[in-house]
């Protein structure tokens, strides 16, 4: 497992996210369910193109990523976010939102294809 680059991944999808709330809360967006759904399909999508480029082996290995990019997550909501909405954490959107970025990385797994044995030929 790519430690290292896991952790600054996380920490860079966090940065994303973070950057796209303040860009709707700037241009005034009401935060309601196209609020979440917006910022849920921007973080979930960087958490995949970077899961593509760890390349996990397996689904376990996908898992561990997602994990790790999800506790880098929270402990910077936990940090920095929390100050700006003291609720962040009431939220079960919130919530599921980390549940994916839990699982999203095993869509990044190289799917291998299937070993056929050689036909025997009849004669």
């Amino acid at each position: 497992m790519k430690i290292k680059k896991a952790i600054g991944f996380g920490a860079l999808v966090w940065a994303i996210m973070f950057i796209v709330v303040c860009i709707l809360i700037a241009y005034k967006m009401p935060q309601n369910m196209l609020f979440t759904i917006i910022t849920t399909v921007v973080t979930l999508v960087a958490v995949f193109f970077f899961a593509k480029n760890i390349a996990p082996k397996n689904f376990g290995e996908a898992i561990l990523y997602g994990l790790v990019f999800a506790v880098v997550g929270i402990i910077l909501d936990f940090i920095i976010s929390q100050r700006f909405a003291p609720d962040i954490f009431n939220s079960v959107f919130y919530w599921i939102s980390y549940l994916l970025v839990i699982l999203v990385p095993m869509l990044a797994v190289k799917k291998v294809p299937p070993v056929v044995p050689p036909t025997s030929q009849v004669q």
